[in-house]
């Protein structure tokens, strides 16, 4: 069974980084998403390499859940706020 982690976000370039490293290195084979809702302060570009997939969606946290799980390939959606 694959776990997606879904984790919406939204101008938190501060905390990403140090978030996905945390988070990798305690559930390092599940699936990563980043739900980015437009972020201004570099938040997408700063998450890339550290989850396995940073999408954009519009803003509000329901919509980047939503569009985050449609997203996922795991069989267990796991939804994390940063």
């Amino acid at each position: 069974m694959r776990v997606s982690i879904i984790v919406p976000v939204l101008n938190e370039a501060a905390q990403i980084q140090p978030f996905l490293r945390h988070l990798r290195d305690r559930v390092s084979d599940a699936e990563v998403i980043v739900a980015d809702g437009g972020s201004d302060d570099g938040t997408a570009d700063l998450a890339v390499g550290l989850c396995d997939r940073v999408i954009t969606t519009s803003r509000g946290r329901p919509i980047q859940m939503n569009t985050g799980a449609q997203m996922a390939d795991g069989d267990i959606f796991w939804f994390l706020h940063g």
